[in-house]
């Protein structure tokens, strides 16, 4: 049987009204009990926004902040932008965008902190001191990476000008500014690792073969091989400025190593880079 006219709009009301009183406010279960409702609201047949909303979006635009609301949309409007500013490959007008906004709402987040009374004011202070920290040690952690891949750009441009000790020192100086913690090994006894690297929870080892030509072939990865297992690695990078044959690159993609030559040491120095550097010169003999 249809329903039409105003019975049918004021069942559909009641629905909605019943399942909105089971629901109850986002992050509790279905049929916990509803929070008590605002002086004025029994009756009204709504429920609370309170309900529904604990912040609002952040307005870059507003001169201040007005509300606990607001403050929350700030915090969290912060927190994103910080991990946009330092998580990301960013062009450098983006940086600086970012660098703004987050200037912007501590400034903000502050004067606001200034207003309340009570507790409040302190441990809001307190809240953004502990990003305000967090953004200064990203920032020196982005430069110190910056200045490293600054070097490893410059020596790409020398390396058929490096000897082997310093093909090392690049490799570990490139590995570094891409984001891992490097330990330089080398020397007699090294059993073919040169450096102990470590990332996100990844360990691994790296070889580095430093030759103007020649072509490494799948011998030599066999026996790199052993020397990953026996170091209890997760993967091996085995880094050349040789190429490798057509054996090696098939027992590589069976086993965990990274072949890196020539050209996949420009894109590494290049993904340290971010995009919009300006790049040196390939060497000549890539």
């Amino acid at each position: 049987m249809e329903c039409l006219g105003p019975q049918c709009a004021e069942l559909m009301l009641e629905w909605f009204r019943a399942r909105a009183a089971e629901a109850g406010p986002p992050g509790t279960r279905a049929g916990a009990p509803a929070p008590p409702a605002e002086p004025g609201a029994r009756g009204r047949g709504r429920p609370d926004q309170g309900m529904l909303w604990t912040s609002v979006s952040y307005n870059d635009e507003a001169p201040a902040i007005r509300s606990e609301a607001e403050l929350e949309g700030a915090f969290e409007h912060l927190e994103y932008a910080v991990f946009r500013r330092f998580e990301n490959q960013l062009t450098r007008a983006e940086r600086a965008r970012l660098d703004n906004t987050i200037r912007n709402v501590l400034f903000k987040i502050e004067r606001y902190a200034g207003t309340l009374s009570g507790p409040e004011g302190p441990q809001v202070e307190r809240r953004r001191k502990a990003i305000q920290e967090a953004v200064a040690e990203a920032r020196e952690k982005a430069e110190r990476l910056r200045l490293q891949a600054r070097r490893a750009d410059l020596k790409l441009a020398q390396l058929d000008g490096l000897t082997p000790e310093g093909f090392e020192e690049f490799v570990a100086e490139l590995f570094e500014a891409i984001g891992f913690a490097v330990d330089r090994v080398g020397g007699t006894g090294d059993e073919g690792i040169d450096l102990k690297v470590e990332r996100q929870g990844l360990r691994g080892v790296v070889q580095c073969k430093y030759h103007k030509k020649g072509v490494v072939g799948s011998p030599e990865l066999q026996k790199f091989l052993g020397t990953i297992h026996h170091s209890g690695s997760h993967k091996g990078f085995f880094v050349t400025t040789k190429t490798f044959s057509l054996a090696a690159e098939r027992f590589a993609a069976d086993h965990p190593i990274e072949l890196v030559d020539g050209p996949r040491l420009v894109e590494l120095v290049r993904e340290a880079m971010g995009p919009g550097a300006v790049k040196e010169p390939e060497p000549a003999w890539f």
